[in-house]
């Protein structure tokens, strides 16, 4: 299907990952993300939060979290500080590479930090955050390749809203990486697709 505009891509987007979370169960809920599970259930309206008495990020954040999963948490939890996960690197990558063991688990963890660090400035009004992610998103271009790494559409929207061919080209690998195994997304998948689709609208009515 061709796909020449923003909307075409959030019609499309809704279609492919409508059918995976009509068809979710009531069960408990498994992402297969360790500690990112509890924050991007909440984050992605996984769960209705109506139904969850407190909302707060574990303090401290385990050991083994890295600052993706302190971003995802201020999403649904206004009292993190938001600067201190994003302090270094100050140029190229958002998150430092060598905090991680291998390059696939490094760019899994830093598109997943570029999709919530899109979300929180939208959520809290921060340019500031949102220029870091566009300066960070004209790196990935250049320096990492998009098949390298994730079946997980992290931060599709921060690609489709850079309106370029080669952000356009980006996504659209992000995409098929997603529906490659099955021909259809994850869960999880599909929660991110949807979120993309939202975060697009979002984007065209401040626009």
């Amino acid at each position: 299907m061709p796909r020449s505009t923003l909307s075409d891509w959030i019609d499309h987007l809704r279609t492919v990952s409508r059918p995976v979370l009509a068809a979710r169960n009531s069960g408990p809920l498994n992402l297969n993300t360790g500690p990112l599970d509890e924050p991007l259930s909440l984050a992605l309206d996984l769960v209705d939060i109506s139904t969850v008495k407190v909302i707060q990020a574990p303090d401290p954040l385990p050991q083994t979290a890295g600052p993706e999963v302190g971003l995802w948490w201020a999403l649904v939890d206004s009292e993190i500080d938001v600067e201190p996960l994003i302090q270094a690197p100050t140029k190229g990558s958002l998150l430092p590479q060598d905090r991680y063991a291998a390059i696939e688990v490094w760019t899994d963890a830093e598109l997943s930090a570029l999709h919530a660090l899109w979300n929180l400035a939208h959520i809290r009004q921060c340019e500031q955050w949102r220029k870091r992610v566009e300066t960070v998103r004209d790196w990935h271009l250049e320096n990492i390749q998009p098949d390298n790494a994730t079946l997980r559409p992290w931060a599709l929207h921060v690609f489709l809203l850079g309106d370029s061919a080669e952000c356009t080209a980006y996504a659209e690998t992000l995409l098929h990486n997603a529906l490659a195994m099955t021909g259809k997304p994850t869960l999880l998948g599909a929660a991110l697709l949807r979120d993309a689709a939202r975060q697009i609208e979002l984007s065209l009515q401040d626009s």
